[in-house]
């Protein structure tokens, strides 16, 4: 009798042709980046409210009130479903994305006629409906490198082509403000999205699994999600009723802040690095002027994503990133009276601002889908600098409709309270890693042994769980 020791979890090798892989590769990055871009235009913009009709402004008034809600829940149903296709696995993550996209074809074709009767109920649905959408994605694409970088892109492209589109009324015509300004994707796009998801989920029957098969809900980011975008709607939302004093936004700044540390402890290991970063490039993104500016502009924020990105992978240094988003937040204050007049200045910062953010997503690359799904999840939600534009007109959004005014008022206020914000979120940081470090030096060392093959010959040296099978 011998003994072959072999890994817990070995890989069971890729049984799939090289043409077929190649292919995959391909069908699944290009799902990857439509897919999170349509879910993260969704979840931005709301519904048709560009085209609402004058006679029913407080129909309109109430839906910008209830826009940060219907984000807030889209951020929470995508943790929701990234926790649920985890335990069931990549194969099944791809067919829920793919049957997202097709529930949204169906509602965008069927509230092409929608009126101010319905138009809240509406973008609650595609909010939630593309939360289901992105989060399912991200387990998808998990592991994976060329998927998880396009998937990124698109998410953090939309978010930021999204959070800095100024009025429908002020795109002088353009129609890639009013496609974007008024949230109804063109039929073609979801049509396009779904069934390149749908191709994705059928090359996944021979593919290897990427990571062990794990059969456990993802409860530590399901609860971080809840505790982030609970603490940011509600102090949020209260700082709009009541305008509050310097005094009372510290206290509220200070409550973001111990919620973001709160979420980043929930998650595994130094995955809340990139929850903090996020809580701080929002701010910073949210607090500079962005409009009025140019159209030929308007690709900038994509390709600064992408550029940030592989910057990012390149220096994984989460301090230049902090660095990076306090020169920001003081770019904003100091540029806030002068950016109405000098076009530069918008273009400038919209530039940095998605630089940045990109920045931040490459140099953090936390190890579990979940984690990514809550670090978007806080560039959805509506931050503290946000409301603080809102505090004037009692609403959580840049202007009484939502998107950046090229006329609005203009302070200096945000700029310095997302400054304040990114100094609190490096403490937090500093203070994540030495607990985590603590608890890493009393973890004990991982079991290493030898691997023997069947005729007795050494194979090398792993480390892991080991188990022992007996043979002849």
């Amino acid at each position: 009798m011998g003994a072959r020791f072999a890994l817990a979890q070995q890989s069971h090798g890729d049984t799939a042709p090289f043409v077929v892989r190649r292919v995959a590769v391909r069908v699944e990055a290009l799902a990857a980046l439509l897919g999170a871009a349509v879910a993260c235009l969704l979840m931005m913009a709301p519904l048709n409210l560009g085209g609402s009709s004058a006679g029913a402004v407080w129909k309109t008034d109430l839906l910008v009130l209830d826009l940060p809600q219907a984000a807030a829940a889209g951020a929470a149903f995508a943790m929701v479903s990234a926790a649920l296709v985890v335990a069931l696995g990549q194969r099944t993550a791809w067919i829920v994305s793919g049957g997202s996209a097709i529930v949204l074809l169906a509602d965008g074709v069927w509230n092409r006629a929608v009126t101010t009767e319905n138009l809240a109920t509406a973008s609650y649905i595609d909010c939630i409906l593309s939360g289901i959408l992105l989060g399912a994605l991200a387990v998808a694409v998990h592991g994976k490198p060329i998927a998880t970088g396009a998937y990124l892109i698109g998410a953090l492209g939309a978010i930021e082509v999204g959070d800095q589109t100024p009025l429908p009324t002020s795109g002088g015509g353009n129609p890639i403000i009013q496609w974007v300004s008024v949230g109804t994707l063109p039929a073609w796009l979801l049509v396009i999205t779904a069934l390149l998801l749908a191709v994705g989920g059928a090359l996944q029957h021979d593919e290897p699994a990427t990571e062990p098969e794990n059969t456990t809900l993802a409860i530590g980011p399901t609860l971080a999600v809840l505790v982030l975008v609970t603490a940011t709607t509600l102090s949020t939302g209260w700082l709009v009723r009541h305008a509050g004093t310097p005094a009372q936004i510290g206290v509220i700044a200070a409550i973001i802040i111990a919620a973001a540390m709160v979420a980043a402890l929930l998650l595994p290991g130094r995955d809340g690095t990139l929850v903090l970063l996020a809580v701080a490039a929002s701010n910073a993104g949210s607090a500079i002027i962005a409009v009025p500016r140019p159209d030929w502009s308007l690709p900038l924020p994509v390709l600064a994503v992408v550029a940030g990105l592989a910057t990012g992978r390149r220096w994984r240094s989460p301090w230049i990133a902090l660095a990076a988003t306090g020169g920001l937040a003081v770019f904003a204050a100091l540029t806030a009276d002068a950016a109405h007049r000098h076009t530069v200045i918008p273009v400038l910062g919209v530039t940095l601002a998605a630089l940045i953010v990109g920045f931040c997503f490459g140099v953090a690359v936390p190890r579990t889908a979940g984690s990514t799904v809550v670090a978007l999840a806080v560039m959805i939600v509506p931050g503290l600098v946000v409301a603080l534009r809102g505090s004037s007109f009692g609403r959580v959004a840049y202007s009484p409709r939502w998107y950046r005014d090229p006329d609005g008022a203009v302070s200096a206020m945000p700029g310095w309270m997302a400054l304040v914000i990114t100094l609190g979120c490096a403490a937090a940081i500093y203070r994540l890693w030495q607990i985590r470090s603590l608890r890493d030096l009393a973890a004990p060392e991982p079991t290493s042994c030898a691997i023997v093959t069947a005729d007795g010959s050494r194979a090398g040296r792993k480390t892991g769980t080991v188990s022992v099978t007996a043979g002849a």
